[in-house]
């Protein structure tokens, strides 16, 4: 999807422990028949794209970021361009993975120690369109919300559409490359 989000930052003091809650879950979603209503996965659009995603992970890898959940094309056999999920860990906003649109099943986490900080490494990018804040404390939601640089900003949810409800957002090109 066009907000699919592939950023991920996360407090260091949580980093661990969310990021095996994440791998948990992905391990879950194998690449299946998008025609099954069991699959959570479908296939990459074609080989093209799917070469592409390839060459952010090996990028990925190249840069020093860990893999810490797949990477790699399956289900071969079958004619469709599959790929696991993918999920990086140790990423530096400097990164290829952290600053491109992907558009695959590859997540870049990146740790924080302050709001501030959070808030400028999710600032950092050319890209806005969707973000999301996750936090118990309404008063840090409101200032992270307003602080980003994003067409749409969800707070404790991601993609919370409802699709009778018209997507107001677009592509915004918040800087110049």
């Amino acid at each position: 999807m066009c907000s699919a989000g592939s950023r991920l930052l996360v407090h260091e003091s949580v980093r661990d422990a969310l990021l095996d809650k994440v791998a948990r879950i992905g391990r879950t979603m194998i690449p299946g028949d998008p025609l099954d209503p069991a699959t959570k996965l479908g296939a990459i659009v074609d080989e093209i794209q799917l070469k592409r995603v390839m060459g952010f992970i090996e990028s990925g890898r190249r840069d020093g970021a860990s893999v810490r959940l797949g990477g790699e094309q399956v289900r071969k056999d079958s004619g469709g361009f599959f790929l696991e999920p993918t999920i990086f860990g140790d990423v530096s906003s400097k990164m290829s993975i952290a600053r491109d649109e992907i558009f695959g099943p590859v997540l870049s986490v990146m740790s924080f120690r302050t709001v501030d900080e959070a808030i400028e490494i999710a600032n950092d990018v050319v890209y806005g369109l969707a973000a999301a804040v996750w936090t118990r404390d309404v008063r840090t939601a409101h200032r992270v919300a307003r602080a980003l640089r994003a067409g749409m900003v969800y707070i404790n949810c991601y993609d919370g559409d409802d699709i009778t409800v018209p997507f107001g957002a677009s592509t915004v090109r918040l800087r110049p490359r």
